[in-house]
């Protein structure tokens, strides 16, 4: 008889392999889900940050495309805070913008998103450097022109710098000539002015072959004529009479009147100063004009000849694509004037009467400052800042 064998003992690795492929299964699980989750955070924290920074470009387009003129004289060193608002209104920017010296600006914009009811915020800060964007133009004398001038009555052109009270004046400089044209026979005399006799200047006439170069007066810097025409703020033709500052009253303030179109500023000086003082209009004719009485200051483009008559007395710069004719009593332009003589070149330009033409660097600064437009730095103007 055979004995039975011995029952062997059979451990199964079943099991093992099961709890050891749900361990791993388990593990991919809760990795992929983590990723997952992390992968949401850092995209939600990217989208925050990206609206955090949108917020703060608004922040810097809007303080530069609603540029105030204002801001063009603050003192150096001067801070202003803006505040705008995103259409998400938990965007909230904060502006600071510091004036750094007469033509250069820092804005510096802070911009968030989220907040406590998301459970995550974000901040981004920048900053961009902006110039004010002035005319350069290459005044050559008092009165400057490419054609004919005829000279005669009372009239006086002085090249030398003149400064006036309550401009803010720096002392004066070595002033221009008084007459600049292409040559000698451009000049024609009478009256009171033989030979010049009513010019002085530095010196009284110059003879240059810049001033029959268009660019003299059509290019200025980094500006042109179209660029400067398309800054203007109000546009004049035919006949203009009583040219004045005059003031509107808004909730019982009286205030600057600057949609009326005769109204080119004040520069009285007065005191108390009046509402138009710092009102620098650039005003722009499509044709000839012209202008009996009385006062105004800013930058004058005429696309024709202009005429002035009536007493007019201008602080600022007067450019003519045509001729320039002062005649009667008490007109006086204190800055620079310059006659193109593009349009009719057989025609010439008069002063007569006793009218007068003075040039001022402090005139010619003031006025160009307050005019003009921000524009971004050539180079670098954006940072983003920490």
């Amino acid at each position: 008889m055979h004995s039975p064998s011995p029952v062997r003992q059979r451990r199964g690795f079943a099991l093992a392999m099961s709890l050891l492929a749900i361990i791993v299964i388990g593990a991919m699980v809760a990795g992929g889900y983590m990723a997952g989750i992390q992968y949401y955070r850092i995209g939600r924290n990217s989208l925050v940050e990206q609206r955090a920074m949108a917020a703060t470009e608004l922040g810097l387009d809007s303080a530069y495309a609603m540029w105030n003129k204002s801001w063009n004289t603050q003192a150096t060193g001067t801070v202003t805070t803006l505040a705008y608002r995103a259409a998400d209104s938990s965007w909230v920017d904060t502006v600071r913008m510091t004036k750094l010296n007469q033509l250069s600006l820092l804005i510096v914009s802070e911009g968030r998103a989220g907040g406590f009811a998301t459970q995550i915020s974000a901040r981004r800060r920048a900053g961009m450097l902006v110039r004010l964007n002035m005319p350069r133009i290459n005044q050559l004398g008092a009165l400057t022109t490419r054609g004919t001038v005829t000279i005669g009555g009372s009239t006086a052109i002085n090249g030398l710098d003149t400064t006036f009270s309550g401009w803010n004046c720096p002392p004066s400089g070595t002033g221009v000539a008084g007459v600049a044209v292409p040559s000698f026979s451009n000049l024609a005399w009478g009256g009171n002015c033989p030979a010049g006799a009513c010019i002085a200047g530095n010196p009284s006439v110059t003879v240059t072959p810049t001033a029959s170069d268009t660019n003299t007066y059509f290019s200025y810097g980094s500006l042109t004529w179209p660029q400067l025409v398309a800054m203007a703020d109000k546009s004049v033709s035919g006949t203009l009479t009583h040219v004045k500052p005059t003031t509107v009253v808004n909730a019982g303030v009286p205030s600057c009147n600057t949609a009326d179109n005769t109204n080119w500023g004040d520069p009285g000086r007065a005191a108390p100063a009046g509402k138009c003082e710092a009102y620098f209009p650039i005003v722009y004719a499509p044709g000839n004009v012209s202008i009996n009485g009385d006062l105004g200051q800013g930058v004058l483009l005429v696309n024709g000849n202009l005429n002035i008559q009536g007493g007019f007395v201008f602080y600022g710069q007067i450019i003519a694509r045509g001729t320039v004719k002062l005649t009667g009593t008490g007109n006086h332009v204190y800055g620079g004037v310059m006659a193109a003589n593009v349009i009719d070149s057989t025609s010439a330009s008069q002063l007569s009467g006793n009218s007068s033409i003075h040039y001022s660097k402090c005139a010619l600064t003031t006025v160009f400052i307050n005019s003009s437009s921000a524009t971004r730095a050539p180079q670098r103007s954006w940072i983003e800042l920490f």
